[in-house]
Parts: C-alpha cells; structure tokens; sequence
C-alpha cells in the first residue's frame, strides 16, 4: 500500500479513537453527574429530617410538660374537692392545643415509620390521660404516656444520628 493510503487509514483510526474517547468520558462524566444530583438529593432529605427531628424534640418536651401540667393540676383539685376533671384555665387550654397540633404536623413529617408510630402511641396516651373520667384512668394513662415519652425521646435521638453522615465501615 502506498503511503496516502496508510496515512489515510491512520487518520481515520485516530478520529475513531477521539471519538470514542470523547464518549467515554462524556458517559462518565454524565454517570458522575448523576451520582452528584442522587447524593445532593439524599442530602438535603437528610436535612430536612434533622431539622424536622430537631424541631420536634423541643416541641414534644413541651407538648408533654403541658400534659403533665393539666394531669398535676386535676390531680391538686382531685385531693382538694374529690371532684375529677375540672375545666383548665384557657391559657393551659390555648397552650395544649398549639402544642398538640404542633407535634401532630411534625409528626407526620417524620418518614421513620417505627419512629412516627411510637409518637403516634404516645400522643394518644396523652389525649387519654387529659380526657380520662376519673383519676385511676388518668393516673395509668399518665404513668403509660410517661414510659411512652422515655421510649420515643430514645427513638428520636437514634434516628437523629442516622440522619447524620457515618464512613463506611
């Protein structure tokens, strides 16, 4: 063969070798993107359950020091009038129900299913101890809602740190 045709021939195997090193690394560098975009996603999921778990924490304190508070004062008049379930005062009132309905919004941003059942459990235990009929009820549902409390706090802080970046083992 002459030497135009080999230099021809060379040419075209030189192209064929840009341009499939120019797909490689275009299909790499579109591979790497997309790693890039699912981490970022991954991430900011992340943080919105930090945050959200962070925010509930110091509300669900509240909610249940509410609680607590309502079941205290009941218990108070109980031993004073041996009447159970006096009305509490509005600002008692206004306050539960802000913080109930708080905690119940968070709650349901929570994707954790375990986690948001066990604060499920534990608000319901509070409603029951807060509309009980007489003070044994209360008294147990209390005694429930607060074993509930220890449980679910101990939930929130495990699933708080899985929300956080851990290496590889």
């Amino acid at each position: 063969m002459e030497a135009v045709t080999w230099g021809f021939i060379g040419t075209i195997i030189g192209a064929l070798a840009s341009i499939a090193t120019t797909a490689i690394t275009s299909w790499n560098s579109h591979i790497l993107s997309n790693k890039a975009k699912e981490h970022e996603k991954k991430e900011a999921a992340n943080a919105f359950q930090r945050e959200t778990i962070l925010e509930l924490q110091v509300e669900l304190l509240e909610y249940f020091r509410s609680c607590c508070q309502i079941y205290r004062d009941d218990k108070i008049n109980f031993e004073n009038t041996e009447q159970w379930g006096r009305p509490i005062s509005e600002e008692l009132n206004v306050q539960n129900r802000a913080l109930n309905a708080k905690t119940s919004i968070l709650v349901q941003r929570v994707v954790n299913d375990e986690l948001r059942a066990s604060l499920q459990v534990l608000k319901d235990n509070c409603t029951k101890c807060l509309m009980a009929k007489d003070e044994p009820e209360a008294t147990a549902y209390h005694l429930i809602a607060s074993d509930d409390y220890i449980k679910a706090s101990e939930l929130l802080g495990k699933v708080l740190r899985s929300t956080y970046w851990q290496p590889s083992a």
